[in-house]
Protein backbone atom coordinates (compact mmCIF):
# COMPACT_ATOMS: atom_id res chain seq x y z
CA UNK A 1 0.00 0.00 0.00
CA UNK A 2 1.79 3.20 -1.01
CA UNK A 3 -0.98 5.07 1.40
CA UNK A 4 1.35 4.72 4.72
CA UNK A 5 4.41 5.24 2.91
CA UNK A 6 6.65 8.80 3.42
CA UNK A 7 6.56 10.68 0.01
CA UNK A 8 10.84 11.23 -1.07
CA UNK A 9 12.35 14.59 -0.11
CA UNK A 10 13.72 15.68 -3.41
CA UNK A 11 16.26 17.72 -1.69
CA UNK A 12 17.77 14.24 0.24
CA UNK A 13 17.58 12.64 -3.35
CA UNK A 14 19.25 15.32 -5.26
CA UNK A 15 21.76 15.54 -2.33
CA UNK A 16 23.02 11.75 -2.37
CA UNK A 17 23.11 12.39 -6.65
CA UNK A 18 25.62 14.85 -5.79
CA UNK A 19 27.53 13.04 -3.09
CA UNK A 20 27.67 9.99 -5.43
CA UNK A 21 29.36 12.62 -8.13
CA UNK A 22 31.70 13.71 -5.50
CA UNK A 23 32.91 10.55 -5.16
CA UNK A 24 33.29 9.29 -8.28
CA UNK A 25 35.11 12.82 -9.35
CA UNK A 26 37.52 12.15 -6.39
CA UNK A 27 37.89 8.14 -7.60
CA UNK A 28 39.04 10.10 -10.77
CA UNK A 29 41.72 12.93 -9.37
CA UNK A 30 43.03 9.93 -7.77
CA UNK A 31 43.56 8.42 -10.32
CA UNK A 32 44.78 10.86 -12.27
CA UNK A 33 47.45 11.90 -9.34
CA UNK A 34 49.15 7.99 -9.48
CA UNK A 35 49.85 8.31 -13.33
CA UNK A 36 46.79 5.24 -14.16
CA UNK A 37 44.63 6.20 -17.23
CA UNK A 38 41.28 7.57 -16.52
CA UNK A 39 40.06 5.08 -18.83
CA UNK A 40 41.15 1.98 -20.09
CA UNK A 41 42.61 1.45 -23.01
CA UNK A 42 43.90 4.84 -23.52
CA UNK A 43 47.35 5.47 -24.51
CA UNK A 44 49.65 6.95 -22.53
CA UNK A 45 51.17 10.21 -23.66
CA UNK A 46 54.82 10.57 -23.46
CA UNK A 47 56.90 13.67 -22.93
CA UNK A 48 58.68 15.33 -26.25
CA UNK A 49 62.03 15.83 -23.71
CA UNK A 50 64.79 14.36 -25.80
CA UNK A 51 66.49 11.49 -24.14
CA UNK A 52 69.52 12.41 -21.83
CA UNK A 53 68.86 16.27 -22.09
CA UNK A 54 70.41 16.81 -25.84
CA UNK A 55 69.74 20.34 -26.35
CA UNK A 56 68.74 21.22 -29.93
CA UNK A 57 69.06 24.21 -31.14
CA UNK A 58 65.65 26.18 -32.56
CA UNK A 59 66.30 28.65 -35.75
CA UNK A 60 64.56 31.06 -34.88
CA UNK A 61 63.90 34.09 -37.13
CA UNK A 62 64.71 37.93 -35.57
CA UNK A 63 62.22 39.48 -34.79
CA UNK A 64 61.34 41.91 -37.60
CA UNK A 65 60.36 45.37 -37.64
CA UNK A 66 56.57 46.61 -37.29
CA UNK A 67 54.69 47.53 -40.53
CA UNK A 68 52.80 50.17 -40.23
CA UNK A 69 50.40 51.84 -43.10
CA UNK A 70 50.31 55.66 -43.92
CA UNK A 71 47.47 57.20 -42.48
CA UNK A 72 46.12 60.45 -43.92
CA UNK A 73 46.90 62.87 -41.23
CA UNK A 74 44.69 65.72 -42.77
CA UNK A 75 41.69 63.31 -42.71
CA UNK A 76 42.10 62.51 -39.10
CA UNK A 77 42.45 66.19 -37.94
CA UNK A 78 39.43 66.85 -39.90
CA UNK A 79 37.01 64.22 -38.37
CA UNK A 80 38.50 64.80 -35.13
CA UNK A 81 37.46 68.46 -34.24
CA UNK A 82 33.73 68.14 -33.74
CA UNK A 83 31.41 70.89 -34.68
CA UNK A 84 30.36 73.34 -31.60
CA UNK A 85 27.01 72.42 -30.67
CA UNK A 86 24.60 75.03 -28.56
CA UNK A 87 24.45 72.66 -25.52
CA UNK A 88 25.71 69.43 -24.02
CA UNK A 89 25.07 66.21 -25.79
CA UNK A 90 21.54 64.86 -25.13
CA UNK A 91 23.00 61.67 -23.48
CA UNK A 92 25.21 63.50 -21.11
CA UNK A 93 24.17 64.07 -17.66
CA UNK A 94 21.03 62.96 -15.77
CA UNK A 95 17.79 61.76 -17.39
CA UNK A 96 14.55 63.29 -16.43
CA UNK A 97 12.57 60.95 -14.28
CA UNK A 98 9.47 59.97 -16.56
CA UNK A 99 6.57 58.41 -14.57
CA UNK A 100 7.28 54.84 -15.31
CA UNK A 101 10.86 55.17 -14.03
CA UNK A 102 9.17 56.77 -10.68
CA UNK A 103 7.07 53.78 -9.73
CA UNK A 104 10.04 50.97 -10.88
CA UNK A 105 12.45 52.79 -7.84
CA UNK A 106 9.12 53.20 -5.40
CA UNK A 107 8.67 49.51 -6.50
CA UNK A 108 12.16 48.84 -5.78
CA UNK A 109 11.95 50.79 -2.31
CA UNK A 110 9.08 48.74 -0.93
CA UNK A 111 10.30 45.47 -2.34
CA UNK A 112 7.75 45.02 -4.75
CA UNK A 113 9.89 43.08 -7.46
CA UNK A 114 9.61 39.97 -8.66
CA UNK A 115 11.44 37.43 -6.83
CA UNK A 116 14.82 36.51 -8.82
CA UNK A 117 14.26 32.30 -8.11
CA UNK A 118 11.01 31.59 -8.78
CA UNK A 119 11.14 27.81 -8.09
CA UNK A 120 12.07 28.62 -4.72
CA UNK A 121 9.22 30.74 -3.89
CA UNK A 122 6.54 27.98 -5.11
CA UNK A 123 8.70 25.50 -2.43
CA UNK A 124 8.20 27.97 0.23
CA UNK A 125 4.77 28.51 -0.66
CA UNK A 126 3.93 25.09 -0.83
CA UNK A 127 6.08 23.49 2.18
CA UNK A 128 7.96 21.02 0.10
CA UNK A 129 11.22 22.20 1.99
CA UNK A 130 11.67 20.31 5.26
CA UNK A 131 12.37 22.17 8.38
CA UNK A 132 10.05 25.49 7.03
CA UNK A 133 7.05 26.18 7.69
CA UNK A 134 4.72 26.65 4.39
CA UNK A 135 4.22 30.49 3.34
CA UNK A 136 0.63 29.96 4.45
CA UNK A 137 1.20 29.51 8.41
CA UNK A 138 3.62 32.55 8.45
CA UNK A 139 0.35 34.51 6.37
CA UNK A 140 -1.80 32.78 9.14
CA UNK A 141 1.19 34.17 11.93
CA UNK A 142 0.73 37.34 10.68
CA UNK A 143 -2.46 37.89 10.06
CA UNK A 144 -3.58 37.20 13.66
CA UNK A 145 -0.80 39.12 15.46
CA UNK A 146 -2.20 42.20 13.12
CA UNK A 147 -5.52 41.52 14.42
CA UNK A 148 -4.51 41.57 18.20
CA UNK A 149 -1.91 44.02 18.35
CA UNK A 150 -4.92 46.23 16.24
CA UNK A 151 -7.33 44.83 19.36
CA UNK A 152 -5.07 46.23 21.95
CA UNK A 153 -4.22 49.73 19.94
CA UNK A 154 -8.12 50.32 20.04
CA UNK A 155 -8.41 49.19 23.80
CA UNK A 156 -6.35 52.06 24.85
CA UNK A 157 -7.72 54.43 22.12
CA UNK A 158 -10.54 53.52 24.23
CA UNK A 159 -9.57 53.62 27.43
CA UNK A 160 -7.79 57.30 26.43
CA UNK A 161 -11.29 58.39 25.18
CA UNK A 162 -12.93 57.26 28.34
CA UNK A 163 -10.43 59.07 30.70
CA UNK A 164 -10.88 62.53 28.60
CA UNK A 165 -14.46 62.17 28.62
CA UNK A 166 -14.98 61.25 32.15
CA UNK A 167 -12.96 63.71 33.74
CA UNK A 168 -15.22 66.56 31.93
Amino acid sequence: MSLFRKKPDPLSERSRALEAEIAALQVQIKQAESGQPLWPGTPRLRSTALPGGVKVESISAAPAAPVFEDVDQQRLKATAAPAPSAGPHPELGPRPQGFSSSVQQLKRRFGLTPSSNPKLVKLLDSGQIQGLRPLRYERRVARNRFFILSAVLLAVLYGLFKAIVGSR
